[in-house]
């Protein structure tokens, strides 16, 4: 909260499943970082874990909490993003979507992160928009982009070296729906 454009925020290992904030309607992100900065792990993705909160029985719906939100600017590094999920109501793309990672556009972007069984309502289980680089995406679900989910041409998803493995969609989609795949890898989705 007292960061301001441009700093750099290092996390500990650790577990970190407490805690949350709204940044749109309801939708609680388990962190929300709504400025322009880096947040990176020490260790990497193996020993540093944010855990949503996904409902019994029927996983996504109030009371869900989504893993991190990002904003034009930031950056996340070196997370496993996981049990993220998303509100059943609401508006459709900013609360019913990216179970995982939430991003405003590919201005946020996240590297060397592991986004492993989140889930959306409608579009994005693992993440909405953005740039990932050198992430990979496991056992995500949504109606669309089980993986990941581009909202338009002009607020796109773009992967780069990524690996897809074990998503699904309902509808289109299991690894990825629409957006810029590069050099990455898609398996039994």
């Amino acid at each position: 909260d007292v960061s301001v454009a441009g700093d750099e925020i290092v996390v500990t290992n650790g577990v970190y499943a407490t805690g949350g904030r709204a940044v749109f309607g309801t939708m609680t992100n388990r962190v929300a970082v709504n400025k322009a900065i880096a947040v990176r792990s020490v260790n990497g993705p193996a020993f540093t874990i944010i855990q949503g909160r996904q409902l019994a029985g029927t996983t996504n719906g109030n009371g869900a909490i989504r893993c991190v939100y990002l904003t034009n600017g930031a950056f996340l590094s070196g997370f496993t993003l996981t049990n993220g999920a998303t509100r059943s109501t609401g508006d459709s793309d900013r609360e019913q979507s990216g179970g995982g990672l939430w991003c405003v556009s590919t201005n946020a972007s996240a590297s060397n992160c592991v986004m492993i069984l989140n889930s959306a309502r409608i579009n994005g289980g693992g993440a909405y928009s953005g740039k990932l680089i050198a992430c990979t995406l496991l056992t995500n679900a949504a109606i669309n982009g089980g993986g990941a989910y581009s909202p338009s041409a002009s607020n796109n998803c773009i992967l780069n070296n990524c690996t897809l493995t074990g998503n699904a969609a309902s509808s289109v989609g299991g690894g990825a729906a629409d957006g810029i795949l590069n050099n990455c890898t898609l398996i039994g989705n």
